[in-house]
């Protein structure tokens, strides 16, 4: 355990250090330290920091610059997530309410707001479930013989497909038909649809035969839907102004590497979960910070929230809007539970 002194000197050192890129030196500490503390009281305690691994130095005289353990010594020293400014809120809920209700363009406005709030990198996957099941299915006439079948999954997804008729087919009809194969269909699985036998017309076999096709390809496709934003903003932090370094994170991400391995990092709950450098499990992770959070309905329809940068980003701020921003995004896919 640090003494107050030493975590109150490791404390600024950090925050400084986040906002510099620079070693901080003790005089710097002195100068924005809360309560007046000679320069020679700081160095002794940056000299114990340096001897217990929280920060580092290349020689006795030089600015100090934290360490994994520094960094986690100064996450685990917030006592609570801060709250975003509630102007702030409001902007981003007003951000979100501009837009059809859509899980897919609510994950990717998510990504957009989360990598500029926190000048890093974001990933956002969209919510899906092991087995996707029906909630309801509208039919939408386009011409006499074309149709749009809209499905509407459980976990907060839509998928679209267009039915070519084989008989001239009104609006009412299609109306007719939707609402009869909800009654039945609703909350019902792909196998579940296929197995329940009903006394059926032409049109509506179809529309359960897609409509169960549909739900099918949704449980065996095996591509997470994501939307990655701030790659450019997290290659303008100095740790990434070495061309191999840069070039190895754009192909992490062009491979999706990248993307199975901070789902690898990603807690069960909904809890926010940090990852320091060396505290990553994948070593492609090592050089950065990473925050995750999963949000939704657990089992039903959940997605992961996460924010990389360098270990030096703001973890604060990041934390903030990863907290915010994961609970806005659970309500919303309630909300589309209609629960």
């Amino acid at each position: 355990m640090l003494t107050e002194r030493a975590g109150t000197v490791l404390n600024i050192l950090v925050n400084e250090y986040i906002q510099t890129a620079a070693p901080v030196a003790s005089e710097d500490i002195a100068r924005l330290s809360p309560i007046k503390v000679s320069p020679a009281t700081i160095r002794n305690a940056m000299s114990r920091l340096t001897d217990e691994g929280y920060i580092s130095r290349p020689h006795i005289s030089a600015g100090g610059v934290p360490s994994d353990r520094g960094y986690r010594y100064y996450v685990q020293s917030l006592e609570t997530i801060p709250d975003l400014p509630h102007v702030l809120q409001q902007q981003i809920l007003d951000y979100f309410s501009q837009v059809d209700p859509d899980i897919e363009t609510w994950s990717q406005r998510c990504a957009s707001i989360l990598s500029r709030l926190t000048t890093n990198m974001a990933i956002v996957t969209v919510p899906r479930a092991s087995a996707p099941r029906l909630q309801h299915i509208e039919l939408v006439q386009i011409q006499e013989f074309l149709a749009l079948l809209i499905i509407v999954l459980r976990e907060a997804r839509l998928v679209r497909r267009l039915l070519h008729l084989e008989e001239a087919t009104s609006q009412d009809l299609l109306n007719q038909t939707a609402n009869k194969l909800n009654e039945y269909l609703g909350g019902l699985d792909y196998a579940e649809i296929e197995a329940t036998q009903l006394e059926l017309t032409p049109l509506e076999e179809r529309v359960k035969h897609d409509t169960g096709a549909k739900l099918r390809e949704a449980e065996t496709d095996a591509a997470l839907e994501h939307y990655v934003d701030g790659l450019r903003l997290l290659l303008n932090q100095p740790e990434f102004a070495q061309g191999r370094r840069a070039r190895e994170l754009v192909e992490m991400v062009e491979e999706k590497v990248l993307l199975e391995k901070v789902l690898a990092e990603a807690p069960e709950s909904d809890n926010i979960t940090v990852y320091i450098g060396g505290e990553n499990r994948e070593e492609a992770l090592r050089p950065f910070g990473v925050i995750l959070s999963r949000y939704g309905i657990p089992h039903r329809a959940s997605g992961t929230i996460c924010v990389i940068g360098p270990t030096r980003m703001g973890y604060a701020q990041a934390m903030s809007g990863v907290s915010y921003l994961s609970s806005v995004m659970g309500r919303l896919v309630l909300e589309l539970h209609g629960r």
